[in-house]
């Protein structure tokens, strides 16, 4: 698997990171968005869009950061 993540301004709430799950072939398999400043996150399991545009760039990001916002997202 491959990590990736990006960030975008929100005007009133901060940086939103978008994160990326993606297998070998860079198809996404999950993607979540977080913004930090607020605490909201939003996964998505099936997303629209399956293959990453332009990866290269995209910041790593690690397996542990993906799996801790995916999993904090369902409580």
């Amino acid at each position: 698997m491959n990590y990736y993540k990006t960030a975008q301004f929100v005007p009133g709430k901060g940086d939103a990171w978008t994160y990326y799950e993606c297998g070998d072939d860079d198809k996404i398999l999950r993607q979540l968005t977080n913004i930090p400043e607020t605490g909201e996150t939003d996964r998505i399991t099936d997303p629209i869009v399956k293959k990453l545009y332009r990866p290269e760039k995209l910041q790593p990001a690690s397996p542990s950061e993906f799996m801790t916002l995916w999993d904090g997202a369902e409580s």
